[in-house]
C-alpha cells in the first residue's frame, strides 16, 4: 500500500521549528547522545557538555599539517546547533573556502543539505572537518575549491 504525503513550505518550515524546539525541550538527553556519538567514534576530539552547550577541542592531523579544532553544538543556537573553528590556522574570510564570517566552518547548506525534518547530527559534522581541511589545502594551491558546494 502506498500512501501519499504533501509536503509544502509552510510543512518544512513547521517541522524545523517543531525539531529545534523538542532538542531545546530535551537538550540534556540530546546533547548527551551527541557526546556520546562522538566520544567513541572520534576519540582524538575531547567533549563536554556545561550550560546546554556541548564544546569539544581536539588536534587533526591532515598530510602533516595538524588543526586545532574547537567546536560547539547547541540547539539554542540562532539558524544551525554547530560553530566549528579551526584556531591558529590563519583561516581569513573567503567565500570560496565555505568559511562563515566568523570563520566557523560551512561544512552543509543549512537548508538543501538538512534531512527533511530533523537535524544534521554533530557526528556527521565531525567527519567532515577532515574533508574541509583537504578541501582547504588544495585550494591553498590552486585557489579552486575542489570539494562538493552550492552557492549562497
Amino acid at each position: 500500500m502506498s500512501h501519499l504525503v504533501t509536503i509544502t513550505n509552510h510543512t518544512i518550515i513547521m517541522g524545523i521549528i517543531n525539531v529545534n524546539k523538542a532538542c531545546q525541550k530535551h537538550y540534556r538527553e540530546f546533547l548527551f547522545a551527541q557526546k556520546s556519538l562522538v566520544e567513541i567514534h572520534f576519540p582524538w576530539l575531547k567533549v563536554s557538555i556545561r550550560n546546554k552547550v556541548l564544546s569539544g577541542n581536539g588536534l587533526l592531523d591532515i598530510f602533516g599539517t595538524k588543526y586545532n579544532v574547537e567546536l560547539t553544538f547547541s540547539p539554542f543556537y540562532p539558524y544551525r546547533f554547530d560553530r566549528i573553528y579551526l584556531k591558529d590556522a590563519g583561516i581569513q574570510f573567503h567565500p570560496a573556502i565555505h568559511v562563515y564570517r566568523d570563520l566557523s566552518l560551512c561544512l552543509y547548506h543549512p537548508l538543501v543539505d538538512m534531512p527533511l525534518l530533523k537535524t544534521v547530527a554533530l557526528i556527521d559534522m565531525v567527519s567532515w572537518i577532515p574533508e574541509w581541511c583537504v578541501h582547504y589545502q588544495e585550494w591553498k594551491k590552486y585557489d579552486v575549491w575542489f570539494g562538493r558546494e552550492i552557492k549562497h
